[in-house]
């Protein structure tokens, strides 16, 4: 996603950065991760042809790729200002439906970032452009960026179009959005351009410019040409007058936007009409019962092995998320604390919860770690520091296993609930990742997720002992995700979208070879139906519904036996041809630098106030003011470089009257990572009061000068509930100001070029901040 860029955006400076140097990218990455490098320079360079040949002409110059490992959560995101620059976290989003639709994540993350770059650099007006030349890339929509001015849906929603257009995978050929979509079409509350336009709070929150945008685009690129999608960038990047979406729209599709998306809205009311008679050609439509209301995130629902409590994730908006549990009996609901983001989870035997979430494993690394999490509202650290997620306690209660991060990929491995030790149980590949393992009733088998190139995202069961591969569930194109085993582990269930809609999938496991049989339906839902679970009983099957305010908790009766067998994956599934191999750039890697990036690249004029004071004169007090400075006229700059090492800032400026001169500068380092030092100087000027001189009782009205310097050490303490920083500084600041003695008299109201005395202040403070 695109966002504006912050004062200093680091990302582990202290990490030992290196960079690759192509025809038209500089791609800086952890030493460590040069294979991931120089995948990601070769998808730049990949990405760059398809668009010029397809889109417009990408801008000039170097384009800086930044691949950093540093967070265990997957993203990306593209800025034009100070310089075009793309950031790319590493992990796979195996276990994310938004985003897990891909061929490559590194492919489809660079793609989408890039489109965001081509488009939002791209300005056709004469006013744009002389802008750009004389003042750079000041950070403002039109003239300098008009894409910037346009609604967020179609800066989304375009990045969003070229990603699944350009690679053979993508948002637009799955499924989730295309359920948010027909979720609030069907629960009345599908949204028209101007609302989509906002930033409400409202659900899908950030995710409906990604949705409304790309599938509008979707519409209206099948209905007039591929083509016309540059026509209409030329349109608003060549605008004189600003923000007119709808002639953007005539200009390039020979009608309005407005009218188009009017149009697209009617023709889903179309579309969906008939949604019923079509799953009732399958069986019968299921219709749950919900347990919660407002859960907003209300994910992975799972029993107690008592079969007394359920326990899931809740992030409703309002508050923390939070671990709730649901007693089954009296339907009492309970917070087991706060949690860092949507905590994975997995019960113990003896009935705790051993929790996964994310912690600041120092100001710039954020990793997940496991945590018990008892019933009384106790939690207590097992791991630190091992990127883990998505843990399953084995049957007797010693091991997890669990999801293991790193360098672009991951692992699975068991962990000591003991000490937390850990043991590799599948080794990491760069090109095979994994998501959700559960362990078996038994303790035989571990069903989880698995992707592999070409978007294969599949159920697969591996032996418990040896990690070895003992059969494939599924082989589509589908995201299979999030396998469960019935408590007497006869059958596994998961969620799938090879219907085109998120339902319940199940198949029975042969017990002794854990090979499955016929797949089937154990949902038939409008909407969408993931996370499933049986409870201890085997009697009901849980599971996170989706609705038009997010994912709630539901429920059905669990009869397997009765459910119509699973139609195969629909044509946008089906395998395809073999992905084509990319390569790797083999371009000399070089130690970082952060020169290319550091220097300025803009200038913005800096406006003072002008100084200007009330005269006294006898005992009245006239309400003229005397002006003693005009306002100050002058330019500003600044930068920070890709990693975050160096920031920096100045401004000059000389008054309209007057003469005088202030500016300043200030520089911070965070070459270390921690701590953060910075100095800055300055000089201005200010009214210093004003005197009743004797005996005419005229007016002494005096101005003074300050210059200072300042300097300070910041040390980040990590804490993820809470952002934590200690600031030592200090400085000194000079004061000059007229001399008042019996030689002054009283028509001298501006003594401003006397002999003056210099004052010294010195001092040093200690400031705690926390947020």
């Amino acid at each position: 996603m695109w966002v504006p860029p912050p004062p200093l955006l680091a990302q582990a400076p202290d990490e030992a950065w290196r960079t690759i140097t192509t025809e038209h990218f500089r791609v800086t990455f952890p030493e460590r991760l040069e294979t991931l490098g120089r995948q990601a320079a070769d998808r730049s360079e990949r990405a760059w042809e398809l668009l010029a040949e397809r889109f417009i002409e990408p801008p000039s110059g170097k384009i800086d790729v930044l691949v950093t490992d540093h967070t265990d959560t997957s993203n990306g995101f593209a800025q034009v200002t100070p310089s075009n620059r793309i950031t790319v976290f590493a992990r796979p989003p195996v276990d994310q439906m938004s985003i897990g639709h891909n061929d490559e994540w590194l492919e489809l993350v660079i793609t989408h970032e890039l489109a965001h770059i081509v488009h939002l650099d791209h300005v056709t007006n004469p006013i744009g452009k002389a802008a750009r030349v004389v003042f750079g890339r000041v950070s403002l929509d039109w003239p300098f960026f008009p894409g910037l001015g346009t609604p967020r849906w179609l800066i989304e929603g375009l990045a969003t179009w070229y990603e699944s257009s350009l690679t053979d995978a993508g948002r637009i050929r799955g499924s989730f959005l295309e359920m948010q979509l027909r979720t609030a079409a069907l629960e009345g509350r599908f949204e028209d351009i101007g609302q989509a336009s906002g930033n409400s709070p409202l659900w899908p929150g950030g995710n409906r410019a990604y949705a409304y945008g790309s599938l509008f685009f979707e519409y209206l690129l099948d209905k007039h040409g591929e083509e016309k999608m540059a026509d209409l960038v030329d349109a608003i990047g060549g605008q004189w007058v600003p923000y007119r979406l709808d002639a953007a729209g005539r200009h390039a599709f020979g009608v309005a936007l407005s009218d188009e998306w009017k149009a697209w809205t009617d023709s889903l009311e179309a579309e969906y009409a008939d949604l019923d008679r079509a799953l009732e050609r399958i069986g019968p439509i299921t219709e749950p019962e919900r347990l919660t209301e407002g859960a907003r995130w209300g994910l992975y629902p799972t029993t107690s092995p008592d079969g007394r409590l359920l326990a899931y994730t809740r992030s409703d908006g309002r508050s923390d998320a939070q671990l709730k549990v649901r007693d089954l009996v009296t339907d009492e609901v309970r917070s087991l604390g706060r949690t860092n983001g949507l905590a994975t989870f997995g019960w113990t035997p003896d009935g705790r919860l051993l929790v996964s979430q994310l912690e600041l494993d120092d100001p710039y690394r954020a990793y997940g770690d496991l945590y018990f999490f008892g019933l009384d509202g106790s939690e207590r650290r097992l791991t630190r520091g091992q990127r883990l997620g998505q843990p399953s306690v084995s049957p007797d209660g010693a091991q997890a296993v669990a999801v293991r991060q790193g360098d672009g990929t991951n692992a699975l491995v068991t962990v000591d609930l003991e000490g937390g030790n850990l043991t590799t149980l599948v080794d990491a590949e760069p090109s095979v990742h994994w998501a959700f393992p559960r362990w078996s009733p038994d303790g035989r088998w571990i069903a989880a997720t698995r992707w592999v190139p070409g978007a294969y995202h599949d159920v697969v069961v591996l032996d418990a002992r040896t990690g070895n591969l003992v059969h494939r569930v599924t082989e589509d194109r589908a995201m299979d995700l999030a396998p469960s085993w019935s408590p007497d582990g006869l059958w596994l269930l998961w969620s799938s979208d090879r219907s085109g809609i998120f339902n319940v999938l199940g198949a029975r496991v042969d017990a002794e070879s854990g090979r499955t049989s016929e797949v089937v339906l154990l949902t038939n839902v409008r909407t969408g139906a993931a996370y499933p679970s049986v409870d201890a009983e085997g009697g009901t099957l849980y599971f996170s519904g989706y609705h038009v305010d997010g994912w709630e908790v539901e429920r059905i009766p669990f009869r397997p036996a009765t459910q119509p067998a699973a139609e195969p994956a629909i044509e946008r599934f089906t395998p395809t041809a073999a992905r084509t191999e990319r390569g790797e750039r083999p371009e000399a890697v070089e130690p970082y630098s952060a020169f290319p990036t550091l220097w300025p690249t803009y200038w913005e004029v800096s406006y003072g106030d002008p100084i200007a004071v009330p005269e006294v004169r006898g005992e009245d007090t006239f309400l003229r003011r005397r002006e003693l400075l005009g306002f100050g006229l002058g330019i500003q700059t600044g930068g920070h470089d890709l990693v975050g090492r160096h920031s920096w800032g100045a401004f000059g400026r000389v008054t309209t009257s007057g003469g005088k001169f202030e500016g300043g500068a200030s520089y911070a380092f965070a070459g270390l990572g921690n701590p953060v030092f910075s100095v800055s100087a300055d000089q201005s000027y200010d009214d210093a009061g004003q005197f009743v001189v004797e005996p005419d009782l005229d007016t002494l009205i005096v101005l003074e000068r300050e210059r200072s310097v300042s300097g300070a050490m910041t040390v980040l303490a990590p804490s993820w509930r809470r952002a934590l920083s200690v600031t030592v500084g200090g400085g000194m600041t000079w004061r000059n100001r007229p001399l008042l003695d019996e030689t002054l008299q009283p028509s001298q109201d501006f003594s401003l070029n006397r002999e003056t005395p210099r004052l010294a202040n010195y001092g040093a403070s200690i400031n705690l901040n926390s947020t």
